[in-house]
């Protein structure tokens, strides 16, 4: 692209991000990372100048315009090459052209975009039409050929621009991009790397949020999204895991819910598959040893019960096991906050399951109150994580006289009747908190 200000032009090139920020947060290397640091410090000066340049000026042709989003846009996502300066200072230097632009924003894609993934294209898109193709081109190899030199990793930053863009498109414009926005998203989406999955999954998210379900069923989009978001769930034992399950699971649902009709047999189906194939059957099942992507599945789950209601019966028994396992004492028992996700999640199935928490009520009256005599006899019961997990508890007591009305009148009196001091604070509805 051909910018005819000078300084302007050479104020966007020193703003493109160097690929050695793909390495930032790993190396060892000092000087790189000195050297690194000295570019954030130049690019936020290069970036206020640029800001000041743009309000001197009057409008900007839309090779300019294309230009300076382009680069700017760079730092208005993550990344370690953008600090909190630098990203509220593009963030500010970018709301003139947040409006909608569609011409813009084809126009970035188009020319900023699409020359960098070019080489790597995903095998299940039609690069033309954004659709999904009815086989994957190239053969059984595509895959593994469309991992071999992945060109658009040496420009960190175009994430970024594809998040922009996608963020200022609304509702049918998104038609005139669809072919421009989705082979780079999948590409991530579908990468080897974690990190990559991740930020396809963000990208995504903020898709979901404005394109039409219609646009997603057409085009095979939809189909191809919930595929590969179910990929992202086996990817157990890395350090983005956790993040990646508490960003894919709320995609999953969003996703069902533009693409779906409500109640119907394709809506349960598919969110059938998010929580028994996804949670269920994979992280818990393969990752049990990961404590910190089962507590992620934990903070998401909640959601996901609610969206099935009555739905999650049909897994009621390895939810109601899974949930109440870390509440019995045991010598690798998990941090209080974990125990804190697991009441949580547990109070929202009962409720949405009310009708079939008859069968269980013992097995939750069980973990709960172990866990509750050992919160008052370890003596740590004051501190505010063990507060709040006696909340907690209480509040589980609370929900399961209401789903099962039967344990008011005999499991707690029974309780109360072995140790009514230990007891009463926790299931005597409205006593005051030991």
């Amino acid at each position: 692209m051909t910018v005819a200000d000078n300084s302007l032009q050479r104020a966007l090139q020193v703003l493109d991000v160097p690929e050695d920020f793909n390495a930032y947060e790993t190396t060892d290397d000092s000087e790189l990372v000195v050297r690194l640091e000295q570019w954030r410090q130049k690019a936020y000066g290069v970036l206020a100048e640029l800001r000041q340049q743009l309000q001197d000026r009057e409008e900007l042709a839309l090779e300019e315009k294309v230009a300076v989003v382009a680069a700017v846009a760079q730092f208005s996502g993550g990344g370690a090459w953008a600090t909190e300066s630098t990203h509220a200072l593009a963030e500010e230097t970018l709301k003139p052209y947040a409006n909608g632009d569609v011409q813009l924003v084809e126009a970035i894609l188009n020319e900023c975009v699409r020359p960098i993934f070019r080489s790597n294209l995903h095998p299940k898109v039609n690069a033309s039409t954004g659709r999904v193709l009815p086989r994957s081109a190239g053969g059984t190899s595509a895959y593994q050929d469309h991992y071999e030199g992945q060109v658009w990793k040496r420009h960190p930053g175009v994430l970024n621009v594809i998040d922009w863009c996608v963020t200022c498109i609304e509702g049918t414009a998104y038609e005139r991009i669809w072919h421009l926005v989705i082979p780079p998203i999948m590409t991530l989406l579908d990468d080897y790397e974690t990190k990559y999955k991740l930020r396809g999954v963000q990208i995504v998210s903020h898709l979901l949020e404005n394109a039409p379900g219609e646009l997603l069923r057409r085009t095979g989009i939809g189909g191809l999204f919930y595929s590969s978001f179910k990929t992202c769930l086996t990817f157990l034992r890395t350090a983005e895991t956790p993040a990646l399950i508490r960003s894919v699971v709320p995609a999953s649902l969003l996703l069902v819910e533009k693409t779906t009709l409500p109640a119907s047999t394709e809506r349960f189906d598919q969110l059938w598959g998010v929580l028994g194939e996804g949670i269920i059957d994979t992280v818990w099942t393969y990752g049990f040893e990961e404590a910190e992507s089962v507590r992620a599945t934990l903070d998401v789950l909640p959601d996901v019960i609610r969206a099935l209601g009555i739905g999650c019966s049909r897994y009621l028994k390895a939810l109601v096991l899974q949930l109440v396992h870390p509440l019995v004492p045991g010598p690798e028992n998990p941090d209080t906050a974990f125990q804190l996700a697991s009441v949580c999640a547990l109070v929202v199935l009962m409720e949405e399951c009310a009708p079939r928490m008859q069968k269980w009520k013992g097995t939750i009256l069980d973990g709960v109150c172990r866990r509750w005599v050992n919160l008052v006899e370890s003596g740590v019961a004051d501190e505010y994580d063990a507060r709040a997990l006696k909340k907690a508890l209480r509040d589980t007591c609370e929900v399961l006289a209401r789903v099962c009305p039967s344990v008011a009148k005999e499991e707690y009196c029974r309780l109360l009747e072995l140790d009514e001091q230990m007891f009463r604070p926790l299931v005597a509805l409205g006593a005051d908190e030991a």
